[in-house]
Protein backbone atom coordinates (compact mmCIF):
# COMPACT_ATOMS: atom_id res chain seq x y z
CA UNK A 1 0.00 0.00 0.00
CA UNK A 2 1.28 3.68 -0.80
CA UNK A 3 1.74 5.52 2.42
CA UNK A 4 -0.58 8.85 1.22
CA UNK A 5 -0.72 10.01 4.67
CA UNK A 6 3.01 10.70 4.74
CA UNK A 7 2.87 14.44 4.63
CA UNK A 8 -0.05 14.70 7.23
CA UNK A 9 2.29 12.26 9.29
CA UNK A 10 5.21 15.02 8.65
CA UNK A 11 2.53 17.83 9.99
CA UNK A 12 1.46 15.58 13.18
CA UNK A 13 4.81 14.87 14.37
CA UNK A 14 5.79 19.13 14.53
CA UNK A 15 2.14 19.60 16.25
CA UNK A 16 2.71 22.05 18.97
CA UNK A 17 6.25 22.66 18.26
CA UNK A 18 8.43 25.46 16.75
CA UNK A 19 8.94 23.85 13.81
CA UNK A 20 5.15 25.06 12.94
CA UNK A 21 5.71 28.58 14.54
CA UNK A 22 5.09 29.78 17.26
CA UNK A 23 2.44 33.16 19.03
CA UNK A 24 3.71 35.28 21.60
CA UNK A 25 1.37 36.90 24.52
CA UNK A 26 1.84 38.83 26.98
CA UNK A 27 0.22 40.65 29.90
CA UNK A 28 2.28 43.95 31.79
CA UNK A 29 2.89 40.41 34.59
CA UNK A 30 3.84 37.85 32.05
CA UNK A 31 4.87 36.28 28.76
CA UNK A 32 4.02 33.13 26.90
CA UNK A 33 5.09 31.32 23.89
CA UNK A 34 2.33 28.76 22.46
CA UNK A 35 3.10 26.68 19.37
CA UNK A 36 0.88 26.39 16.53
CA UNK A 37 -1.14 23.11 15.92
CA UNK A 38 -0.70 21.27 12.34
CA UNK A 39 -4.78 20.73 11.77
CA UNK A 40 -3.60 17.50 10.56
CA UNK A 41 -7.13 14.52 10.17
CA UNK A 42 -4.33 12.24 11.30
CA UNK A 43 -3.47 14.78 15.12
CA UNK A 44 -5.44 12.77 18.07
CA UNK A 45 -5.13 16.20 19.33
CA UNK A 46 -6.49 18.04 16.17
CA UNK A 47 -8.84 15.51 15.37
CA UNK A 48 -10.39 16.24 19.04
CA UNK A 49 -10.98 19.85 18.38
CA UNK A 50 -12.57 19.37 14.69
CA UNK A 51 -14.66 16.64 16.09
CA UNK A 52 -15.94 18.84 19.22
CA UNK A 53 -16.63 22.04 15.79
CA UNK A 54 -18.29 19.09 13.97
CA UNK A 55 -20.60 17.63 16.72
CA UNK A 56 -21.75 21.32 17.80
CA UNK A 57 -22.09 22.19 14.13
CA UNK A 58 -24.84 18.95 13.86
CA UNK A 59 -26.67 19.94 17.19
CA UNK A 60 -28.04 23.11 15.65
CA UNK A 61 -28.44 21.32 12.20
CA UNK A 62 -30.48 18.69 12.87
CA UNK A 63 -33.63 18.75 15.20
CA UNK A 64 -34.50 17.02 18.55
CA UNK A 65 -37.20 14.10 18.12
CA UNK A 66 -37.20 10.01 18.39
CA UNK A 67 -34.24 8.56 15.72
CA UNK A 68 -33.37 5.25 14.97
CA UNK A 69 -29.39 3.92 14.72
CA UNK A 70 -28.99 1.36 12.06
CA UNK A 71 -25.30 -0.34 11.95
CA UNK A 72 -25.06 -2.24 8.54
CA UNK A 73 -22.23 -5.19 9.09
CA UNK A 74 -20.89 -7.45 6.51
CA UNK A 75 -18.86 -10.73 6.44
CA UNK A 76 -15.26 -10.51 7.27
CA UNK A 77 -14.30 -12.81 4.66
CA UNK A 78 -15.25 -9.57 2.34
CA UNK A 79 -13.18 -7.05 4.70
CA UNK A 80 -9.98 -7.96 2.25
CA UNK A 81 -12.20 -6.99 -0.87
CA UNK A 82 -12.82 -3.59 0.37
CA UNK A 83 -9.34 -3.21 1.51
CA UNK A 84 -7.74 -3.77 -1.74
CA UNK A 85 -10.46 -1.74 -3.72
CA UNK A 86 -11.49 1.70 -1.92
CA UNK A 87 -13.27 2.81 -4.73
CA UNK A 88 -15.51 0.11 -3.78
CA UNK A 89 -15.38 1.22 -0.35
CA UNK A 90 -16.48 4.97 -0.45
CA UNK A 91 -19.66 3.48 -2.18
CA UNK A 92 -20.95 2.08 1.04
CA UNK A 93 -22.48 5.08 2.17
CA UNK A 94 -24.89 5.30 -0.81
CA UNK A 95 -25.73 2.25 -0.82
CA UNK A 96 -26.38 1.81 2.90
CA UNK A 97 -29.00 5.08 2.39
CA UNK A 98 -30.47 3.90 -0.40
CA UNK A 99 -32.00 0.60 1.53
CA UNK A 100 -32.76 3.06 4.11
CA UNK A 101 -34.44 5.64 2.13
CA UNK A 102 -35.88 3.02 -0.36
CA UNK A 103 -37.37 1.15 2.79
CA UNK A 104 -39.21 3.89 4.41
CA UNK A 105 -40.65 4.67 1.05
CA UNK A 106 -41.76 1.87 -0.05
CA UNK A 107 -43.33 0.60 3.54
CA UNK A 108 -44.76 4.07 4.85
CA UNK A 109 -44.34 6.45 1.74
CA UNK A 110 -42.87 8.79 3.89
CA UNK A 111 -38.94 10.60 3.04
CA UNK A 112 -36.68 10.23 5.82
CA UNK A 113 -33.08 11.91 6.52
CA UNK A 114 -30.36 9.94 6.82
CA UNK A 115 -27.09 10.43 7.84
CA UNK A 116 -25.06 6.89 7.05
CA UNK A 117 -20.47 7.34 9.07
CA UNK A 118 -18.55 5.04 6.99
CA UNK A 119 -16.41 2.96 10.08
CA UNK A 120 -13.43 1.20 8.32
CA UNK A 121 -11.22 0.24 11.60
CA UNK A 122 -11.65 -2.10 14.51
CA UNK A 123 -9.24 -2.49 17.74
CA UNK A 124 -6.56 -4.08 15.51
CA UNK A 125 -6.73 -1.08 13.12
CA UNK A 126 -7.65 -4.18 10.43
CA UNK A 127 -10.22 -2.65 7.75
CA UNK A 128 -13.50 -3.13 9.20
CA UNK A 129 -16.14 -1.87 6.82
CA UNK A 130 -19.64 -0.76 8.24
CA UNK A 131 -21.70 1.84 8.34
CA UNK A 132 -23.46 3.73 10.99
CA UNK A 133 -26.40 5.43 10.12
CA UNK A 134 -28.53 8.42 12.15
CA UNK A 135 -32.06 8.23 10.68
CA UNK A 136 -34.96 10.12 11.08
CA UNK A 137 -37.66 8.39 12.77
CA UNK A 138 -40.63 10.37 11.46
CA UNK A 139 -42.13 12.18 8.74
CA UNK A 140 -40.80 15.88 9.13
CA UNK A 141 -42.84 17.38 6.23
CA UNK A 142 -46.67 16.94 7.55
CA UNK A 143 -48.91 16.61 10.61
CA UNK A 144 -48.06 13.05 10.36
CA UNK A 145 -44.97 13.78 12.82
CA UNK A 146 -47.36 14.92 15.50
CA UNK A 147 -49.71 11.59 15.95
CA UNK A 148 -46.54 9.96 17.70
CA UNK A 149 -46.67 7.01 15.50
CA UNK A 150 -42.91 6.21 14.33
CA UNK A 151 -41.00 4.29 11.81
CA UNK A 152 -40.71 0.62 12.49
CA UNK A 153 -37.58 -0.61 10.81
CA UNK A 154 -37.54 -4.40 10.03
CA UNK A 155 -33.72 -5.41 10.33
CA UNK A 156 -34.24 -8.55 8.33
CA UNK A 157 -35.70 -7.06 5.44
CA UNK A 158 -32.98 -4.21 5.47
CA UNK A 159 -30.04 -6.85 6.04
CA UNK A 160 -31.42 -8.52 2.41
CA UNK A 161 -31.87 -5.52 0.72
CA UNK A 162 -28.30 -4.60 1.90
CA UNK A 163 -26.83 -7.93 1.67
CA UNK A 164 -28.07 -8.15 -2.22
CA UNK A 165 -26.72 -4.65 -3.21
CA UNK A 166 -23.28 -5.33 -1.68
CA UNK A 167 -22.58 -8.82 -3.19
CA UNK A 168 -24.23 -7.16 -6.80
CA UNK A 169 -21.43 -4.41 -6.22
CA UNK A 170 -18.75 -6.84 -5.91
CA UNK A 171 -20.26 -9.13 -8.55
CA UNK A 172 -19.98 -6.68 -11.47
CA UNK A 173 -17.17 -5.26 -10.29
CA UNK A 174 -15.46 -8.87 -10.81
CA UNK A 175 -17.64 -9.06 -13.68
CA UNK A 176 -15.97 -6.11 -15.14
CA UNK A 177 -12.14 -7.12 -14.32
CA UNK A 178 -11.96 -4.10 -11.60
CA UNK A 179 -12.02 -6.08 -8.10
CA UNK A 180 -8.27 -6.22 -6.82
CA UNK A 181 -7.65 -9.39 -4.81
CA UNK A 182 -5.54 -12.55 -4.27
CA UNK A 183 -7.85 -14.84 -5.46
CA UNK A 184 -9.05 -15.52 -9.16
CA UNK A 185 -12.07 -15.37 -10.60
CA UNK A 186 -13.86 -18.23 -9.19
CA UNK A 187 -12.54 -18.51 -5.89
CA UNK A 188 -14.21 -15.08 -5.85
CA UNK A 189 -17.61 -15.96 -7.01
CA UNK A 190 -17.44 -18.80 -4.44
CA UNK A 191 -16.77 -16.31 -2.07
CA UNK A 192 -19.95 -14.48 -2.84
CA UNK A 193 -22.04 -17.24 -3.53
CA UNK A 194 -21.73 -18.77 0.15
CA UNK A 195 -21.97 -15.40 1.54
CA UNK A 196 -25.05 -14.76 -0.63
CA UNK A 197 -27.27 -17.20 1.82
CA UNK A 198 -25.90 -16.02 5.05
CA UNK A 199 -27.53 -13.97 7.21
CA UNK A 200 -25.16 -10.56 7.88
CA UNK A 201 -26.00 -8.68 10.97
CA UNK A 202 -27.58 -5.74 11.30
CA UNK A 203 -28.48 -3.58 14.07
CA UNK A 204 -31.60 -1.00 14.99
CA UNK A 205 -31.79 1.11 17.98
CA UNK A 206 -34.40 3.31 19.10
CA UNK A 207 -33.60 6.80 20.81
CA UNK A 208 -35.41 9.80 21.87
CA UNK A 209 -32.43 12.17 21.08
CA UNK A 210 -29.79 12.70 18.49
CA UNK A 211 -27.11 13.01 21.35
CA UNK A 212 -26.10 9.63 22.13
CA UNK A 213 -25.34 9.52 18.21
CA UNK A 214 -23.50 12.88 17.99
CA UNK A 215 -21.19 11.67 20.77
CA UNK A 216 -20.37 8.22 19.09
CA UNK A 217 -20.00 9.17 15.62
CA UNK A 218 -17.84 11.80 16.18
CA UNK A 219 -15.27 9.37 17.10
CA UNK A 220 -15.63 8.37 13.33
CA UNK A 221 -15.97 11.54 11.90
CA UNK A 222 -12.81 13.68 12.55
CA UNK A 223 -10.65 11.56 15.07
CA UNK A 224 -7.65 9.38 13.73
CA UNK A 225 -8.45 6.02 13.97
CA UNK A 226 -5.90 4.92 17.22
CA UNK A 227 -5.39 7.31 20.55
CA UNK A 228 -1.70 8.04 21.18
CA UNK A 229 -2.56 5.99 24.87
CA UNK A 230 -3.36 2.88 23.17
CA UNK A 231 0.74 2.74 21.67
CA UNK A 232 2.67 0.94 24.67
CA UNK A 233 5.87 1.14 23.16
CA UNK A 234 8.05 1.12 20.12
CA UNK A 235 11.37 -0.04 19.59
CA UNK A 236 13.57 -1.95 17.50
CA UNK A 237 11.66 -1.72 14.67
CA UNK A 238 8.40 -2.96 16.11
CA UNK A 239 5.25 -0.93 17.70
CA UNK A 240 2.90 -2.48 20.42
CA UNK A 241 -0.50 -1.11 20.79
CA UNK A 242 -3.48 -2.27 23.12
CA UNK A 243 -7.01 -3.03 21.98
CA UNK A 244 -10.05 -4.22 23.85
CA UNK A 245 -11.40 -7.97 23.61
CA UNK A 246 -15.10 -7.49 23.36
CA UNK A 247 -15.50 -11.29 23.54
CA UNK A 248 -12.88 -11.67 25.89
CA UNK A 249 -13.86 -8.64 27.93
CA UNK A 250 -10.08 -7.88 28.41
CA UNK A 251 -7.09 -5.67 27.05
CA UNK A 252 -5.02 -7.72 24.13
CA UNK A 253 -1.43 -6.25 22.93
CA UNK A 254 -0.57 -6.30 19.13
CA UNK A 255 3.02 -6.15 17.75
CA UNK A 256 3.66 -5.28 14.48
CA UNK A 257 6.50 -3.49 12.72
CA UNK A 258 6.60 0.03 12.35
CA UNK A 259 5.39 -0.17 8.34
CA UNK A 260 3.35 -2.52 9.08
CA UNK A 261 1.75 0.06 11.79
CA UNK A 262 1.84 2.79 9.12
CA UNK A 263 0.09 1.01 6.41
CA UNK A 264 -3.02 -0.20 9.02
CA UNK A 265 -3.36 3.34 10.24
CA UNK A 266 -2.88 5.23 6.91
CA UNK A 267 -5.96 3.26 5.11
CA UNK A 268 -8.29 4.67 7.48
CA UNK A 269 -7.27 8.08 7.31
CA UNK A 270 -9.23 9.76 4.44
CA UNK A 271 -7.91 11.19 1.60
CA UNK A 272 -8.34 15.28 0.92
CA UNK A 273 -11.59 15.85 -0.19
CA UNK A 274 -13.27 12.35 0.87
CA UNK A 275 -15.55 12.43 3.91
CA UNK A 276 -16.30 9.86 6.17
CA UNK A 277 -19.93 11.22 6.76
CA UNK A 278 -22.80 12.42 3.77
CA UNK A 279 -25.89 12.94 3.92
CA UNK A 280 -28.78 11.60 1.82
CA UNK A 281 -32.60 11.83 1.95
CA UNK A 282 -34.09 15.26 3.64
CA UNK A 283 -30.95 15.39 4.80
CA UNK A 284 -29.26 16.29 1.51
CA UNK A 285 -27.46 19.39 1.73
CA UNK A 286 -30.32 20.79 -1.09
CA UNK A 287 -33.21 19.72 0.11
CA UNK A 288 -32.25 20.29 3.90
CA UNK A 289 -31.94 24.00 2.73
CA UNK A 290 -35.60 24.03 1.38
CA UNK A 291 -37.21 21.99 4.52
CA UNK A 292 -35.25 22.72 7.25
CA UNK A 293 -37.23 25.72 8.38
CA UNK A 294 -40.23 24.38 7.92
CA UNK A 295 -39.78 20.55 9.88
CA UNK A 296 -38.16 23.27 12.61
CA UNK A 297 -41.40 24.58 12.91
CA UNK A 298 -43.54 21.73 12.55
CA UNK A 299 -42.19 19.88 15.74
CA UNK A 300 -42.12 23.87 17.60
CA UNK A 301 -38.46 23.56 17.94
CA UNK A 302 -36.50 27.23 16.85
CA UNK A 303 -33.59 26.55 14.34
CA UNK A 304 -30.27 27.90 16.02
CA UNK A 305 -27.81 29.15 13.44
CA UNK A 306 -24.57 27.69 13.15
CA UNK A 307 -21.83 27.87 15.90
CA UNK A 308 -18.81 29.69 15.45
CA UNK A 309 -15.56 28.21 16.16
CA UNK A 310 -14.61 28.83 19.82
CA UNK A 311 -11.46 30.77 19.92
CA UNK A 312 -8.60 28.17 21.34
CA UNK A 313 -8.05 29.72 24.26
CA UNK A 314 -11.91 28.75 25.28
CA UNK A 315 -11.67 25.52 24.02
CA UNK A 316 -9.00 24.54 26.61
CA UNK A 317 -10.43 26.38 29.33
CA UNK A 318 -13.92 24.16 28.70
CA UNK A 319 -11.70 21.13 28.76
CA UNK A 320 -9.26 22.06 31.30
CA UNK A 321 -10.84 24.83 33.40
CA UNK A 322 -8.26 26.93 33.09
CA UNK A 323 -7.85 29.97 30.18
CA UNK A 324 -4.33 29.75 29.61
CA UNK A 325 -4.59 33.77 28.13
CA UNK A 326 -5.09 34.25 31.79
CA UNK A 327 -1.47 35.76 33.94
CA UNK A 328 -0.69 34.65 37.24
CA UNK A 329 -2.11 37.75 38.96
CA UNK A 330 -5.48 37.31 36.85
CA UNK A 331 -4.26 39.74 34.28
CA UNK A 332 -5.35 39.51 30.36
CA UNK A 333 -2.80 38.52 28.00
CA UNK A 334 -2.72 39.30 24.61
CA UNK A 335 -0.70 38.61 21.06
CA UNK A 336 1.84 40.71 20.72
CA UNK A 337 3.89 38.47 17.80
CA UNK A 338 4.41 35.64 15.52
CA UNK A 339 7.34 33.51 15.52
CA UNK A 340 8.02 32.02 11.98
CA UNK A 341 8.39 28.18 11.61
CA UNK A 342 11.40 26.92 10.91
CA UNK A 343 10.86 26.18 7.37
CA UNK A 344 10.05 29.87 6.65
CA UNK A 345 12.89 30.91 8.27
CA UNK A 346 14.90 28.60 5.63
CA UNK A 347 13.41 30.03 3.03
CA UNK A 348 13.64 33.49 4.36
CA UNK A 349 17.48 32.76 4.63
CA UNK A 350 17.53 31.11 1.22
CA UNK A 351 15.92 33.81 -0.26
CA UNK A 352 17.81 36.76 0.97
CA UNK A 353 21.25 34.38 -0.20
CA UNK A 354 19.52 34.15 -3.83
CA UNK A 355 18.54 30.90 -3.66
CA UNK A 356 16.08 28.48 -4.06
CA UNK A 357 14.98 25.42 -1.03
CA UNK A 358 15.33 21.71 -2.42
CA UNK A 359 12.20 20.21 -4.37
CA UNK A 360 11.12 18.20 -1.13
CA UNK A 361 10.34 21.57 0.59
CA UNK A 362 9.25 23.16 -1.99
CA UNK A 363 6.54 20.25 -2.44
CA UNK A 364 6.08 20.09 1.34
CA UNK A 365 5.15 23.36 1.75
Amino acid sequence: MTLTAAPDSCALIQCKTPELGQRVYASENEERTFCNTCKSPTCPSCGHWSTVQWQRERWCAIPEGPYRVITLTMPNTLWPLFASNPQLCRKLHEIAAGVIVGYARARRGIEIGVMPILHTFNGKLELNSHVHALVTARDLQTLASQNGSNIFFDRNQLMRSWKRLIIALLRAALESACLESGMDHDEVERLLQREEIRNWKVHVQAFNGKEHFLRYAGRYVRRPPIAERRIVAISNGSVRFWYKDKRRRRRETVVCTVEEFIDRWAQHVPKRYRHSVRYFGLFGPRRWSQVSTAAFALIGEKQRPRPNRRPWALAVERLSGRNPLIDHKGGRMTLVRHLASAAALIRNVMSANGSRPPANERHQH
